[in-house]
């Protein structure tokens, strides 16, 4: 009986599908077309994308400029109950502005760009605020928003 090639004191008469390795119950992969061993069944490396320099750009740039924007205006007429729905609404076209300026892509990179930039435009809103005297962003409208960037991100890979 063959040993695993994971844990050589585990005798098995699985194999991977793949590369024919000999693998235990602990380590076997399902996959579509079979059991695999984990390193066959580690997606390609073209599949784990990273963004160029010059997405990451696009995404700071389209971020920052939906953020700034809907900060200060929800800051400047502040919106009451309905600030909360707006503060999401807001959060989740600054994520779609980051997802779009980025070429389309999404994940942990893109959301974390779409909250600071929805914590960028709140800093603006109560920097005007201080300065002139009007208006200012409210903590519950900005936690509205910070969810809003977040589960437009979450949202997307439930539907992938």
């Amino acid at each position: 009986m063959a040993r695993c090639s994971f844990h050589p004191n585990v005798e098995t008469e699985l194999t991977c599908g793949e590369c024919g390795r000999a693998i235990c119950p602990k380590e076997m992969v399902a996959t579509p077309v079979g059991y695999k061993c984990p390193v066959c069944a580690r997606p390609p490396r073209g599949t784990r994308v990273q963004l160029k320099p010059k997405q990451l750009a696009g995404a700071l740039g389209f971020a920052a400029a939906a953020g700034v924007v809907g900060g200060v205006l929800l800051g400047a007429f502040g919106f009451g109950f309905f600030g909360l729905i707006l503060g999401f609404m807001w959060g989740g076209l600054t994520a779609e502005a980051a997802h779009r300026g980025s070429g389309g892509h999404r994940g942990g990179a893109v959301t974390t760009i779409a909250i600071i930039a929805v914590l960028a435009g709140a800093a603006a809103s109560w920097a005007l605020a201080l300065t002139f005297g009007f208006g200012g962003l409210r903590i519950l409208t900005l936690i509205a928003a910070v969810v809003g960037a977040a589960s437009d991100t979450a949202a997307w890979w439930a539907r992938r």
